[in-house]
């Protein structure tokens, strides 16, 4: 067989590429060549029909395609259903780029734009507020008064304290801390400068970060026409479209052993999150310390185990999976009135399942523990 020419070449490899699923069709589209380049025009003719007819009876397939990633403490799993695979890994590519950027910015205590944000406001400056974290405090403080205070991230100084930043417990900062619990509203932001008059206050995004991270990823992949995606961020997810037109399976997490206690078919453009005390926790005094703090006392919440929230907006989603997580038993009206909750789950540490009836009509449960519709 004669060596092939550089054109031949060119329209052999630009082909498989670009068809991908349709390598019969390069295969035959090579073979054309030949023929056009042995046997003159005719030949060519009949190469390119037969071209046409393979290509109307090979189609391109929808493919998974799936990546993971370790980002804000997590894993980060990143499914979506295309036919471009080449596209997929571009745009894969960039994600994993912007969630780097990310954690530049917002992580809590790794050297971030947050972190040399608190350590001026703890020298009592007058701080002007990075263009990274603008949005990202105007939601908090929003999100702080709507829930009377149950969401609050100033609370970052006391979680450092209890350990949940590298381990090490301080005591006294603890007690000191708990004597003028700092809020949201002791931030003052005023033309983006910003400034506080609590020497606690220092803010911790991770109740609302999250959230906001995976929103902007599904506005990158829906503004480059991705229909069918989850977004997975530990547990935490943001999903559109469906799975090969069927919903996609969820599983809601059994805090006290692995496994669900319950599963969800979601279908078009939803966030699910989950504020529990089983990831970040350890055993003080014979009693459980996580890392969901209670602003009203500075101790770990108590009463809830897990809390769950479906709703199309992430970062609401988020707010609210972590306020329910505060007080979600005693507070589950106010919460879900503030936030305009309709679909949620709390876990008591009791293991009774609290769920309001729009949320347990959309659930097949798999345990026998007791179930109460609270709404």
């Amino acid at each position: 067989m004669p060596a092939r020419s550089s054109v031949a070449k060119d329209t052999w490899d630009t082909t498989f590429r670009r068809l991908g699923n349709c390598s019969c069709i390069a295969l035959l589209l090579h073979i054309h060549v030949h023929i056009a380049t042995k046997g003159g025009e005719k030949c060519g003719l009949v190469g390119f029909l037969l071209c046409l007819l393979v290509l109307a009876g090979c189609e391109r397939k929808d493919r998974l395609v799936e990546q993971h990633l370790l980002e804000f403490g997590t894993i980060i799993k990143i499914t979506l259903i295309t036919q471009d695979l080449a596209r997929a890994e571009t745009l894969l590519a960039e994600i994993e780029a912007r969630l780097k950027t990310y954690r530049k910015q917002w992580h809590a205590w790794e050297d971030s734009d947050l972190t040399r944000f608190n350590q001026a406001l703890a020298k009592g400056e007058n701080v002007p507020v990075p263009r990274s974290l603008q949005p990202l405090l105007q939601l908090s403080q929003k999100y702080y008064r709507a829930t009377n205070g149950l969401f609050n991230p100033a609370l970052g100084k006391l979680i450092a304290a209890y350990g949940f930043h590298d381990s090490n417990i301080d005591v006294d900062s603890i007690n000191a801390i708990k004597s003028d619990l700092p809020g949201m509203d002791d931030l003052e932001i005023n033309a983006q400068v910003a400034s506080s008059r609590n020497r606690h206050l220092q803010i911790d995004l991770g109740g609302i970060a999250k959230g906001y991270a995976i929103g902007l990823i599904g506005e990158f992949l829906d503004a480059h026409e991705i229909t069918d995606y989850i977004v997975n961020a530990g547990g935490d997810l943001l999903t559109s479209g469906s799975r090969f037109g069927k919903a996609w399976r969820i599983g809601i997490q059994n805090p006290y052993a692995p496994g669900a206690i319950a599963s969800i078919d979601i279908e078009g453009r939803y966030s699910l999150f989950t504020s529990g005390n089983y990831q970040r926790q350890y055993r003080q005094g014979g009693a459980k310390a996580h890392h969901i703090i209670d602003p009203r006392s500075g101790e770990s919440s108590r009463g809830q185990s897990s809390a769950t929230v479906l709703m199309r907006d992430p970062v609401r989603a988020d707010v609210a999976a972590t306020s329910l997580m505060v007080d979600g038993v005693n507070g589950h009206k106010m919460l879900s009135d503030a936030l305009e909750i309709d679909d949620y789950l709390i876990i008591t540490e009791s293991r009774e399942i609290l769920v309001s009836r729009s949320m347990a009509e959309k659930l097949e449960f798999t345990t026998n523990w007791p179930i109460k519709i609270v709404n």
